[in-house]
C-alpha cells in the first residue's frame, strides 16, 4: 500500500481551507443528491449533527463556494468553477477510498492549530508589556 496516498493538491486544498470530516461528508451527501436541494435540517439528520452545526457547515462550505442555494429549498453542490469541480472530486475520491488516512490528516491539522493556540496562549503571559 501506498505510504502516502492524499496527493499533494488534495492535501493542501484540505489543509488550506480547513476542511472537516463533517464537511467532507456534507459534500458527500449534496454530490449524491444532485440538482435536489437539501435543507440544514435534512443535512442534520443525514449527518447525525444538529441543526445549528448544520447550517454553519453549510455556510462555510457556501462561502468556500462549494453550494449554493438550490430552486427548491436547501443547498445542492455547486462547485463555482470547472476547476474548483475538479478538485473537490478529487478530495472526494481520495476521502472516499482512503477515508482513514484523510481523517488522520485533518485530526493532526485540528491537533496542530490547538496545539499551536495553546504554546502562543503560553508565550503571550510572558511578555512584557508596555504599561501607557
Amino acid at each position: 500500500m501506498d505510504p502516502n496516498p492524499i496527493p499533494d493538491e488534495v492535501r493542501r486544498f484540505i489543509l488550506m481551507n480547513g476542511l472537516t470530516v463533517p464537511d467532507l461528508e456534507a459534500l458527500l451527501v449534496l454530490r449524491e443528491r444532485g440538482a435536489a436541494g437539501l435543507p440544514a435540517t435534512g443535512l442534520a439528520s443525514r449527518l447525525y449533527i444538529s441543526p445549528d452545526h448544520a447550517r454553519t457547515l453549510l455556510a462555510k462550505l457556501d462561502k468556500l463556494e462549494l453550494v449554493a442555494l438550490a430552486d427548491e429549498p436547501g443547498f445542492r453542490f455547486s462547485p463555482r468553477t470547472d476547476a474548483l469541480r475538479a478538485i473537490v472530486e478529487a478530495v472526494l475520491s481520495c476521502y472516499e477510498r482512503h477515508l482513514v488516512p484523510v481523517s488522520q490528516l485533518i485530526h493532526s491539522a485540528e491537533r496542530r492549530s490547538s496545539e499551536t493556540q495553546s504554546a502562543q496562549a503560553f508565550a503571550d503571559a510572558f511578555r512584557i508589556r508596555k504599561e501607557t
